[in-house]
């Protein structure tokens, strides 16, 4: 069976369009910015942003502790209970100019965790 050139090139495109994976990152400059970096690695890639709000919030999680057992000879066991921990908040924006998106950066305990977008920059 013989392509037609058109369908041929609608063909490639296609599997093009669908091998291309998403990007969850932010360039900065000749930089890229992802998930897992640090607060250093952010400013030395994009530079201080524009603002940044910080705030503590509280999770429980649930963690373990080891039990010794009298009635199994020496034996143990892991029980479990809840724990507060606190996370430092972070919220850095950077606004790069009317022709982009203003980009949010959430940080916990230091890491980027989110990256998203917002209204139209300005100047």
């Amino acid at each position: 069976m013989k392509l037609h050139p058109n369908r041929l090139g609608l063909l490639i495109g296609l599997m093009l369009i669908c091998s291309v994976q998403p990007v969850y990152g932010l360039r900065c400059g000749g930089s890229i910015v992802s998930k897992g970096d640090t607060k250093f690695q952010v400013i030395n890639k994009c530079g201080e942003p524009e603002s940044i709000e910080s705030w503590q919030e509280e999770r429980i999680k649930r963690d373990f502790y080891y039990k010794h057992d009298p009635y199994r000879k020496g034996e143990g066991y892991r029980e479990p209970f809840l724990a507060k921990e606190y996370i430092r908040m972070e919220e850095w924006t950077y606004n790069f100019g009317p022709t982009t998106f203003i980009r949010y950066l959430l940080f916990e305990n230091s890491r980027l965790k989110k990256i998203s977008d917002g209204e139209k920059g300005t100047y």
